[in-house]
């Protein structure tokens, strides 16, 4: 991968996307104020930022040392945006343990009791960027790089058929949303394909 600095969005299904917004917010600031206090994922967490007055915004962030989780309302699509700050595993890991680290706070949600089942992702679709314009401008060379990869995360995934589709303009991060056309799964399914819930990376913790 050409960057550490990658992010990877799964998006909540349509049904369930409205709770993303209004009073659901301050549901969601309790439950990653207790991700904080029970360390509920493999890395260290630091504080919650609430954005989710902000139309199509980052919505409300889980901020940590080396990567961030939010509930994200760009694009116009609600869902969780997970955005890796800092270096740690090598090239060749980084793309899974992403894939991995998302999809297991995203499975953390679903099953969140104070939530009551409100919220729900689809496990059709991806959308990966790299948050990094020099080392990964969105161009051809990017694509070519990045391709084999991006290839290899979806057949794991989806275990059928797939698309790549480069998204976004020169000016913007290079995008690939990831999508199939395969009968939905369970998340937990997902998960467990992508290699189950992440272990410590001492990246993101000092």
């Amino acid at each position: 991968m050409l960057s550490s600095k990658l992010q990877l969005k799964i998006f909540l299904t349509p049904e369930t996307a409205a709770a993303a917004t209004g009073a659901s917010a301050e549901a969601l600031i309790g439950v990653f104020q207790g991700w904080i206090r029970e360390r509920r994922l493999p890395e260290l967490l630091i504080d919650v930022a609430n954005y989710a007055h902000v139309p199509e915004g980052p919505g409300v962030v889980l901020i940590g040392h080396g990567s961030d989780y939010g509930l994200d309302l760009g694009g116009g699509r609600a869902g969780l945006l997970h955005n890796r700050k800092r270096a740690g595993l090598g090239p060749s890991e980084a793309l899974g343990d992403l894939a991995r680290r998302t999809l297991h706070a995203a499975d953390l949600l679903e099953r969140e009791p104070t939530l009551g089942g409100r919220l729900h992702f689809a496990t059709n679709e991806l959308l990966f960027r790299i948050n990094d314009r020099l080392a990964a401008p969105s161009d051809e060379e990017t694509w070519a790089a990045v391709k084999p990869e991006l290839s290899d995360l979806a057949a794991r995934l989806f275990t059928g058929s797939f698309q790549l589709t480069r998204e976004g303009t020169p000016k913007e991060l290079f995008a690939v949303r990831l999508t199939t056309s395969a009968p939905a799964i369970l998340l937990a399914t997902l998960l467990e394909r992508a290699g189950g819930p992440p272990v410590a990376d001492a990246s993101l913790v000092t």
